[in-house]
């Protein structure tokens, strides 16, 4: 297993997945032009990770803003993640978000409603 790492551009938040510390990690803007090409390494790499998983992991999210389709894969991602919590595993998910973005607080809130884990929203 490898890690990943993908820069952010104007379009997509950057992007770390580092399975030698359990880190999972999306910064800045995600509304890419085509969502599934963006994500489906993101997804393999999870998977691989869930399988493999380090003793501890952190997901953290700290996007700025995101368009519908990311809201769809981020939901997908915590779906899969979920695996970890189901084996008894140590995983934390931190959502942050501006605190005058309401939208961006309460997409937390809803994810984590959703995905049952322990997952903390945090106002910068």
């Amino acid at each position: 297993m490898e890690k990943l790492y993908l820069k952010s551009t104007e379009l997509t938040s950057q992007v770390t997945l580092d399975h030698t510390i359990g880190k999972i990690e999306f910064v800045g803007i995600s509304i890419p032009e085509d969502s599934y090409e963006f994500f489906t390494p993101i997804l393999a790499w999870i998977d691989e990770y869930v399988a493999n998983t380090y003793e501890k992991t952190l997901v953290i999210f700290n996007i700025t803003y995101c368009n519908t389709s990311s809201s769809m894969f981020i939901s997908e991602i915590l779906r899969r993640l979920r695996r970890i919590f189901k084996e008894q595993k140590a995983i934390r998910i931190e959502w942050y978000y501006m605190p005058d973005d309401e939208d961006m607080q309460e997409l937390g809130e809803n994810f984590k409603r959703i995905s049952q884990m322990e997952f903390d929203i945090i106002a910068l």
